[in-house]
């Protein structure tokens, strides 16, 4: 028993406070309070039957909603008005649309601007309503008009290839390793409060050791690989890759004098004037390469599995890296899962033609 008329309050307000938050019944007391109902139970009957929180003004609500509705489900509330129109909407879309890099700030400074006050949380909510939703920008190399001009040319002249035309061409391309930081998008699986645990952090070093590589490959198989030492120039790219590299690559490959084209991508040792005489002197055919177009080139996808297979060795120096990288290379990938790729080709062209010119993958 309270003692003072301060206590009484205060169990009072306590009481309010506790009657005041709202407990939805169960299913199964709902589906149980409509079974008393219709055996001739009356309200204040059913009340007492279920007992716990259940009034006899409760009950004969929910029976009264179960006769209109013809369900025992709460019904949908209107909620809280919405603080903008559908013109308001719309206006929203389009400023995103005309910039997809504009911050819901800046939206929400141009509606102010318009006399529409709405919050930054609001416009991310409008936006996600229609689709656009905030996603990190994939980083792609940079195409201005002349070279997607050129891609889609290119695409257009090759998108009737059969695949047989796409075997007889070999793909080469350079890449590099490094021993740390990430060739990839690489995740972590954390608790809350551990971003600095020292085994959910990925370490970083100002100059990682790193190998360039460069190898080739047709439909029928993979080449050679050479592990470019400093800085590749066109004479340096004659002695060292196409030489002693490239030319065994043919004969293993394309036995037999069988006819072949030479893919290169638009790299300034490649378009040397000594490395196009040196082309002409062997009667190597070179296929014609739209700029800054690694998405079309099926090689960038061996790179992709080569670098998740030298990850599994762990390789811990510059030594270990490259031994990896070697044996790594010739269990990259099989003649089926070539062809396959190949014959991707066209898919290639496809793309570039919808995306007129512009980055697919």
């Amino acid at each position: 028993m309270p003692s003072t008329v301060h206590e009484v309050i205060i169990e009072t307000s306590q009481e309010a406070m506790t009657s005041s938050k709202r407990v939805d019944w169960t299913p199964r007391k709902r589906c149980n309070i409509i079974v008393l109902r219709e055996s001739g139970l009356s309200y204040a009957e059913i009340a007492r039957q279920v007992g716990g929180s259940v009034t006899i003004s409760g009950v004969r609500k929910f029976c009264l909603r179960y006769e209109e509705t013809n369900s025992i489900k709460n019904k949908e509330g209107k909620g809280r008005k919405r603080c903008t129109t559908s013109i308001d909407d719309r206006r929203i879309k389009r400023l995103c649309l005309q910039d997809r890099k504009m911050s819901s700030a800046a939206i929400r400074s141009d509606l102010n601007d318009a006399g529409v006050s709405v919050s930054s949380r609001t416009i991310r909510r409008r936006l996600t309503d229609v689709g656009l939703r905030g996603r990190i920008p994939r980083k792609k190399p940079y195409l201005h008009f002349q070279q997607r001009k050129k891609r889609l040319q290119w695409a257009k002249e090759h998108i009737n290839w059969t695949d047989d035309q796409w075997s007889q061409v070999i793909w080469s391309d350079e890449t590099k390793i490094s021993l740390f930081g990430s060739d990839g998008r690489k995740y972590v699986r954390r608790r809350i409060g551990e971003e600095l645990h020292p085994d959910c952090i990925q370490a970083t070093v100002k100059n990682p050791v790193s190998v360039m590589i460069w190898s080739c490959m047709s439909a029928d198989g993979i080449g050679r690989l050479h592990v470019i030492d400093g800085t590749l120039n066109a004479r340096k790219y004659i002695d060292t890759i196409l030489e002693p590299k490239l030319l065994p690559s043919i004969r293993d490959l394309f036995p037999n004098n069988a006819s072949f084209i030479f893919q290169q991508d638009s790299a300034p040792c490649h378009t040397a004037k000594i490395s196009k005489e040196w082309f002409r002197t062997k009667s190597i055919k070179l296929l014609s390469w739209p700029g800054n177009s690694p998405d079309l080139n099926p090689i960038k996808n061996s790179w992709h599995r080569l670098k998740t297979l030298v990850r599994v060795r762990r390789p811990s120096n510059k030594r270990e890296l490259i031994e990896a990288i070697i044996v790594s290379w010739h269990h990259v990938i099989t003649k089926e899962e070539l062809k396959t790729l190949v014959s991707s080709m066209k898919r290639r062209c496809e793309a570039v033609i919808k995306n007129k010119g512009h980055p697919t993958k």
